[in-house]
């Protein structure tokens, strides 16, 4: 019996995973806070601020289910490729900031009824805008197209692009930079945060490609361990609110 649970062990370090126990309901109302994970590169929901502070609209939402729950809400600092990673090791009790609903997301966590409906688009240069009407515009060897890892957005570069140049950044902010810079041409990324840059950076972002590119629409959530039911059953009657609405009019996001 040891030696099974020796290899077991063995087998487990080397396949990289590392599981706790989520907190339950009653653990989470004990602490007296709700400890929510965001990567924080992903405007507008939840970005560092020129100040660097931490704001967005799921930053605001977060804040509004705390005092729902009466719960203090502490932020902890994740990435995506680790997000899921740090949710199973019980680094957070729920995952906000951009979470897009995916089957590998659905099977191993628990995720809230639709936030935001969300798809990806192409975002470029202004001056550029033109060149990149298409996928097919886009994948030549040519054009440098950026993309930031463990996401949706390296997952569609992956599957689409064939010809173009891919430069791997290490997150969305370092992606939208190589832009302003102009040492990468597409950056392909979700229609929420297009349109932010777009609008809050006129004349430097625009989305070449206006329609979200076909099997892309998607839908915003937030996750949670699959065993907390408690906690999956009360968010998504806090999201049935009007709080969502209020937020997503201060922030110029569509909820439809």
């Amino acid at each position: 019996m040891k030696k099974i649970h020796f290899w077991l062990t063995i087998l487990l370090s080397l396949s990289g995973i590392h599981s706790a126990t989520a907190k339950g309901w009653q653990d989470i109302k004990q602490s007296g806070e709700l400890r929510v994970g965001v990567p924080g590169d992903y405007a507008p929901l939840a970005f560092h601020d020129k100040q660097g502070h931490l704001v967005g609209f799921d930053i605001d939402m977060a804040h509004s289910l705390g005092q729902a729950l009466h719960l203090n809400i502490r932020f902890v600092l994740s990435s995506w490729p680790t997000l899921s990673a740090d949710l199973a090791a019980d680094k957070f009790d729920i995952a906000m900031g951009g979470v897009t609903e995916t089957p590998d997301r659905r099977e191993k966590f628990a995720l809230s009824s639709p936030v935001l409906k969300n798809g990806k688009i192409a975002l470029t240069q202004c001056n550029r805008v033109n060149d990149f009407k298409s996928l097919e515009d886009i994948d030549h060897t040519e054009v440098r197209v950026v993309v930031n890892p463990g996401g949706t957005n390296q997952d569609y570069v992956d599957i689409h692009i064939r010809h173009a140049k891919v430069i791997r950044e290490r997150d969305n902010t370092a992606s939208l930079q190589r832009i302003r810079e102009r040492s990468a041409d597409i950056m392909f990324t979700d229609l929420l945060e297009g349109n932010y840059y777009q609008n809050n950076e006129p004349g430097i972002f625009c989305v070449s490609i206006m329609n979200i590119l076909p099997g892309t629409v998607s839908n915003k959530v937030y996750m949670m361990a699959k065993d907390n039911k408690y906690l999956l059953k009360t968010i998504d009657k806090w999201l049935s609110d009007g709080n969502k609405s209020r937020l997503s009019r201060k922030w110029q996001i569509s909820t439809e």
